[in-house]
Order: C-alpha cells, then structure tokens, then sequence
C-alpha cells in the first residue's frame, strides 16, 4: 500500500515537472507530456497513435445534480470556468488536456440528467441509440444498476475483449472486477478514471478528541486506530466495544437516541454494510463464473446474529438515520452528522460523498475503512453503493477503428488519473480535516483499493436483498425463515440473467 501512494506521489512530481515545460513554451509539444520512452504515466502508448490525430472522442456520462457532472471532461460545462474551478475539477480537466494533446485529439463529454438511476433517462438513451444503430459515443458511464440492465439487454460489450483495453492494469478496480464476472466477461468497471464512483465507497469517521478524552485504546493496548488498522487489529467487535465504552443516556429513556452520548451511527442497510466489510455478499460467482446465493453461510449467518445483538442493544450506543425521518427529509445531514459534529458520536459509517458535511467541525477527526469481521479475516472490503456508483462502459454499436481508440483512450484516462487526479481527490475529500494527517490518505488507499459490490443489488434479483436489509430489525435467529422465503424468486431471476448471459456468450 505504501508503495502504491508512493508511485502516485512520483508520478504526480513528474506532472507537475511536465506541466511546468508546458508554461515554458512547450505546450504544443505531445511528447512534453509523456513520461520516459513511449509510456504514459506508465501506460504503453499504441504504435499507431498518429492515426487518431484530429478524431473527437465524445463520452456519455449521467447525473442527478451539476455537483457529479463533467467528471470526464470539465470543460464541457457550459457553465465551466478555470478561474473558479475547485481542485478537483482543475486536475480532471488538465488530466483530459494531457491525454488530448499526447493523442491529438480532442474529447467532448455529454452529461444525462436523470433522478432515476435504475431504468431512468440515461438507460433509455443508450437503448434508443442501439435501436437507431447507434450513438456517437465512444463509451459511456451509466450507474452500476443500469450499467447491469443494459448488459442483460445485450447492449454492451464484454470489456475482456476489448484488445486495447486491460482491465487488469493498476488503474481499474480488481476487486470490483473479480465480483461483477461472469463466467469471465465483464461488462462495466471502475477505476480511477472517475471520482463519483468513489463517492460511493462506504468509510468511517472517527471523532479523534472522543477517542483521546475517553481512553477508548487503552485496553486494546494500542496508540492509535491507525495502527490497529495496519494490524488487522480493527474489527467490528472493536467498534462495538468502544461504542458501549462511549455511550451514555443523558436524556434517561433507556434507549440510545439523540441526546444522548453515542457511539455509531449509519442507516438501515447498516447489516448490509457490516457484510460487504467481511467480504461477505448475497451473490458470489461460482466455480463456472455464475453467479450464485452464497450469502446463506455458516460466518455470514454468525455476523448477522452479532450484529443484532449489538444493533437491537437499546444500551449499545448504535442510532440509524431512518429513524429521522420524521425530523428532518435529510437526516444524515441534519439529524446524525450534527451529533457527530459536537462531540456527541463516535463513529460515523457513511459514503464518502458525505464527507463535505463535516467542513466546520471543530474538532478533529479521521478515516478509517469499514472493520473487518474478525482478526482471521486477512483484507479490510469497503462497500460500493451500486445507486451512486458511476461505472464504465463501451456499447456494441461502437465498431473497428473507433473501438481500437476507445480502449486506447481509457486506459490513458485512467492512468493518467491515477497519477494526477487521485491525490487532488484525497485532498479535497480529507480537506475538512484540522490535521490532514498522512495516516487518512493512507486508510484512503485501503479503502479504494478493496471495493466491492453485492451483485444482488446491482441486478436487483427478487427480494433477497431487502431480506438482507431488513435483519437490521428481524427478530433474532429469523434470518434461515426469511431466506426460505426469498431464495425462490431470486434464484429464478438469477436463472434468467444467467440464461441471458450464456446465450449472449455463445452468439459471440
């Protein structure tokens, strides 16, 4: 891990070297903006590149609001302005610049809006497009569950294929990869290439002056969560733990809520969570690469029951934002975040994209990934929503030379994002921080280098998921009846998407 944040850290003082021959007059100069030799921030550039000079490459891209826009290509906005672009829009931007200039061409981004990421307006404009004959898009980035339906729909190809692409290279996301397979062809990814995906990675918050006030490590015999996280020490029996440690019940009603001292906070789906951080999900491919229900296990069954043991302790600490509703639409912002805030909780489960909320806090605090579920668990997962998850696609409309260039320009993308626009981003995530300690950039690394979806959710196959959900509030030892009842449904709607997939497979 340290050796990875170390190549980023060279490979961004090589940027900005590179930038800095652009102000002095090279700017007109491609190979001012490659690294040693034919590499591209590490990426082996085609031998044929000056066959793209002059193309436009036009990506498609979706969004709910202006804030998640132009991930890609900034300049594109019409309301875009260098003179007032926050860093990260800057370093995406001048991210695109260096791979236009190295290849001559220019990238153009197209954003659809959408408030429905699961068949909304971005899925229908990609299937009309297929029904015409095709977009003039060269890729496109459709949420995880829409990215989903289309490569049920036969719409999009298998990435494996792609001969100028390799989703195997640093800069895509293998744990992510491994769980989206089937039966080896994978059909939308993830990578550095964009930041919204990244928003949708589950982390913790730790409120660093509770930790220190209370002596919460004092028993664990260790300094710092840190460095029980480097020692694989930092498990879900150790958040609970510190949660009782902390919890006190000020307003006396015998039940942890607001106005009370708190330990952990999260939102229903918090068993779900818990889950994807053992590594544990719904659906896992099978020995052929299919997916399968995997979820009803002897450990899964275990985590479950300990985390109701915990979850449903009305002394445990532990509040869910769903319970806030009835105060406020947004209760993680104006119900959870604020205790949080003032010292009043402990640790903070939430996705990344929430982390702006904390940008006045007093106080201090830090980030630690999603705990494991045992010490003999040998990786920390951190779970990825699959509604705020942006993914990468290339339609099956996109043919020959332009699918030659496609692959080209992502893999340049994504390398060149690595370099240049992952560190701006764990700046601008961490900024809210009074000490930007080293520490959290490195919990960072961990955290999005072992993302993982549930395929469950993604493909939204029956109700097996919901039941997952809600054994946040089932009754102890239910989980085994109320599997029974959803594995039918979901089992044929499994069966079908696999159905589709081998006939998709075999045409091909």
């Amino acid at each position: 891990m340290k050796k990875r944040l170390l190549v980023c850290i060279l490979l961004l003082v090589m940027a900005v070297g590179m930038l800095a021959s652009c102000n002095d007059g090279n700017a007109d100069d491609p190979s001012s903006d490659v690294s040693e030799g034919e590499t591209f921030f590490g990426y082996t550039l085609p031998e044929n590149i000056e066959e793209f000079k002059g193309t436009k490459v036009k990506v498609l891209t979706t969004s709910t609001n202006d804030d998640w826009s132009y991930q890609i290509q900034p300049s594109s906005n019409p309301l875009y302005s260098a003179d007032t672009a926050s860093g990260i829009v800057t370093a995406a931007a001048e991210r695109t610049r260096l791979v236009e200039q190295t290849f001559g061409i220019t990238i153009e981004e197209q954003v659809v809006y959408t408030s429905n990421r699961y068949g909304g307006e971005m899925y229908q404009h990609i299937i009309s497009d297929l029904t015409v004959g095709g977009g003039d898009y060269l890729f496109c980035m459709p949420a995880s569950t829409e990215a989903a339906m289309l490569s049920t729909e036969g719409v999009l190809r298998d990435l494996v294929t792609v001969e100028t692409l390799d989703i195997t290279n640093e800069w895509w996301s293998q744990s992510f990869n491994e769980k989206v397979a089937i039966a080896g062809s994978v059909y939308f990814t993830i990578g550095d290439i964009g930041y919204v995906n990244k928003n949708a990675t589950l982390f913790v918050a730790f409120n660093k002056n509770m930790v220190e006030e209370k002596h919460l490590l004092d028993d664990f015999g260790y300094s710092s969560l840190y460095e029980m996280v480097d020692d694989g020490a930092w498990t879900q029996d150790v958040m609970f733990a510190m949660s009782k440690a902390v919890y006190q019940d000020l307003n006396e009603n015998n039940k942890s809520d607001v106005g009370d001292i708190l330990g952990f906070a999260q939102q229903d789906g918090v068993i779900a969570c818990l889950l994807s951080g053992a590594g544990e999900t719904i659906a896992t491919p099978d020995s052929d690469g299919y997916p399968s229900l995997t979820i009803n296990n002897e450990r899964a069954i275990s985590l479950i029951s300990d985390a109701q043991d915990f979850l449903q302790n009305p002394q445990s600490g532990f509040i869910s934002a769903n319970d806030y509703f009835n105060v406020s639409g947004v209760p993680v912002a104006d119900v959870i975040v604020p205790e949080f805030k003032a010292d009043r909780l402990l640790f903070l489960m939430e996705a990344v994209l929430n982390l702006p909320l904390l940008r006045d806090m007093e106080n201090d605090f830090g980030v630690l990934p999603t705990p494991k579920y045992d010490k003999e668990q040998e990786e920390y997962y951190s779970r990825i929503g699959g509604w705020s998850c942006d993914t990468v696609c290339i339609p099956v409309f996109v043919e020959d030379k332009d699918l030659e260039l496609a692959g080209y320009v992502l893999e340049a993308l994504g390398a060149a994002s690595r370099a240049n626009l992952n560190r701006v981003y764990y700046e601008q995530t961490l900024q809210y921080q009074i000490s930007r300690d080293d520490e959290s950039m490195r919990m960072l690394d961990i955290i999005f280098e072992s993302r993982i979806p549930d395929m469950c959710e993604i493909y939204r196959w029956g109700t097996m998921y919901d039941t997952v959900i809600g054994m946040y509030k089932a009754g102890k030892d239910t989980f085994a009846s109320a599997y029974e009842k959803a594995e039918p449904g979901t089992l044929a709607e499994m069966e079908e998407t696999i159905e589709i997939f081998k006939s998709l497979q075999k045409s091909n």
